[in-house]
């Protein structure tokens, strides 16, 4: 794992900590990775990362309720036809998502295309990579 961005690193410390305080403490933890989690997906990047509200809900349940988690890193996204990570960790928890992206595939390519260059577009950070802090740019 390599964050993209600041947000992004500061999601890596967080799962750091969990790790640490299930070695440490024994507090088990499921860090979830959220893709991209909207009514529908935005732009192209989102056909990847796509999570639905209710593929959302049925991944937040079962973290709270499967037992023996330790400390888990799973990737909140829904069915879709392409992906960006492998999520085989999500079957720990017994996770099937339900929703796909591709009911939206019309919608979204019907949309300009975005920059070869956009880094909201090419990056898992998505738009927090542009952003940066404060001063930076």
């Amino acid at each position: 794992r390599r964050p993209d961005s600041y947000y992004g690193l500061s999601k890596s410390y967080g799962e750091d900590m969990a790790s640490f305080y299930f070695d440490r403490y024994g507090i088990e933890t499921v860090s979830i990775r959220i893709g991209s989690s909207f009514a529908e997906p935005q732009n192209r990047r989102m056909m990847s990362t796509w999570l639905s509200f209710a593929d959302l809900t049925q991944l937040i349940e079962r973290s709270l309720y499967t037992p023996d988690v330790g400390h888990t890193v799973v990737y909140g996204v829904s069915d879709n036809k392409t992906v960006w990570w492998d999520n085989r960790l999500a079957s720990k928890l017994d996770y099937t998502p339900k929703d796909s992206s591709e009911v939206f595939r019309e919608k979204v390519e019907a949309q300009p295309l975005p920059a070869a260059d956009d880094p909201a577009m090419l990056y898992q950070g998505g738009a927090f990579v542009a952003s940066g802090p404060f001063g930076d740019q």
